[in-house]
């Protein structure tokens, strides 16, 4: 009897890519990963060698398929959203590529109305935010026309990787084509007003690569496939590791919610037919076909109880006992702006600040870590309301992510949220999404 198929996903994470093998059931049999860096030459900027990140994916593709004894079924492509990478004429790099985290985009935020920026985000379901291409292309045609000038094509790592990969020229998935705040996402079609202002008044001079669905079967260059031992492997484009996190957890029904809370957090919900956010500022991605994944994203997770733990670690064992800590503490009159980091979701402010609001001298380092965590918790309940007030009431929430380690934390958001919460236990939700897309592909 022949082995059962194997299908891989390929996840090109913001500081390392892994490609994962799953059985038919999703259970992961193999990973192989590698790292890279996320540079950081001057305040603000967040930027990465692209090239450098396709050879950790050559590399480990190519480790995982000769360790594998039969060739896999298929391949698909998961990446993070929001980035920038520009290309000369011979569709190589003119610089790194600009990621979701780069904030120097935020000196042309004032120049987005209300109006203009419900209307952007009505069409394209990307808020217009420092992390959406379109405003950090605006920032680059404002204050640096040179490189805009010395470009000939718009791309980012995925599209990149495609076009080095195949032979099918410069193409981008519909998932990360929603991301970018360029694209209409009724005619499914690039926007034209979109790309005029991202040109600042002119359209943007660029040519943009061609727009398929996210489980568009590719066709590998006889020489990569080779140098990959992936000459019989077929090859799906994939989608964005936020909406592909979502199909790989298996949520695609009315009233589940995810909730991921790492470094940063989201609360993504999948939805059928009108890509209207019903009036909240939350970004609506295309999955496929009529499927949607809406939600909210916050830079102020973990990384906020990190810089607490920082600032108190006199006072504690370690950054799981504090949170712990805190989690069993009760309530003080002190409070807590979590936003260290700017912010995306739920006010979408890249300037806004943290502040302790109440502090007292008979304040404790508990009391401040109390008022830390029931801040960041807070932040991402908010999150979830306008998600539910977009969508339906959540009856379970699936959680995920690192402060998922912590019972206190889990059992306190619970309660906070007064909703179910659950433990998910999909392994690399992302890459397994992926791999869906390229069994999806296999249908097609």
């Amino acid at each position: 009897m022949p082995a059962a198929p194997l299908y891989l996903g390929l996840d090109l994470g913001t500081t390392s890519a892994k490609v994962c093998a799953f059985a038919e059931d999703g259970r992961l049999v193999a990973e192989r990963s590698g790292g890279y860096e996320l540079l950081q030459p001057e305040p603000g900027a967040a930027v990465q060698d692209a090239d450098g990140i396709v050879a950790v994916a050559e590399r480990i593709l190519t480790d995982l398929l000769a360790e594998l004894p039969d060739a896999p079924a298929g391949l698909g492509i998961s990446c993070p959203m929001h980035g920038v990478l520009l290309l000369d004429a011979d569709r190589r790099p003119t610089g790194p590529a600009i990621t979701w985290a780069d904030t120097r985009a935020q000196a042309v935020m004032r120049e987005f109305d209300t109006d203009q920026r419900q209307a952007l985000l009505r069409r394209t379901g990307t808020p217009v935010h420092p992390m959406s291409p379109l405003v950090k292309l605006r920032w680059l045609s404002r204050f640096h026309p040179d490189r805009i000038a010395q470009a000939a094509y718009l791309s980012d790592i995925k599209s990149y990787l495609v076009d080095r990969w195949t032979t099918d020229g410069p193409l981008l998935d519909e998932q990360l084509a929603s991301a970018t705040g360029l694209l209409d996402l009724r005619r499914r079609d690039w926007d034209e007003e979109a790309l005029r202002l991202a040109g600042d008044g002119q359209r943007l001079p660029l040519r943009l690569p061609g727009l398929v669905p996210a489980r568009r079967r590719l066709h590998w260059r006889p020489e990569v496939a080779e140098r990959l031992g992936a000459r019989d492997l077929p090859l799906c484009i994939g989608g964005s590791d936020g909406c592909l996190a979502n199909l790989g957890s298996g949520l695609l029904e009315p009233g589940k919610v995810s909730l991921t809370i790492g470094t940063s957090g989201a609360v993504r919900a999948t939805h059928r037919g009108d890509s209207n956010t019903g009036g909240v500022q939350l970004f609506n991605y295309l999955l496929y076909d009529d499927y949607f994944v809406l939600g909210g994203a916050t830079n102020n997770g973990g990384k906020v109880l990190e810089w607490t733990y920082e600032l108190l670690r006199g006072h504690f064992d370690d950054i799981g006992t504090m949170i712990e800590a805190a989690a069993a503490a009760p309530d003080s009159s002190l409070r807590f702006r979590p936003f260290l980091n700017g912010e995306r979701a739920p006010i979408w402010d890249a300037l806004a600040t943290a502040a302790f609001e109440g502090l007292r001298g008979d304040h404790t380092p508990t009391d401040l870590a109390r008022a830390v965590l029931l801040g960041v918790t807070d932040n991402i309940i908010e999150i979830l309301k306008q998600v539910e007030q977009a969508t339906c009431r959540s009856e379970v929430i699936y959680a995920s992510g690192g402060f998922t380690r912590s019972r206190g934390w889990v059992e306190l958001l619970a309660a906070r949220a007064d909703r179910h919460v659950e433990i998910a236990h999909t392994p690399q939700a992302s890459a397994y999404g992926a791999a869906l897309m390229a069994r999806m592909a296999d249908r097609d």
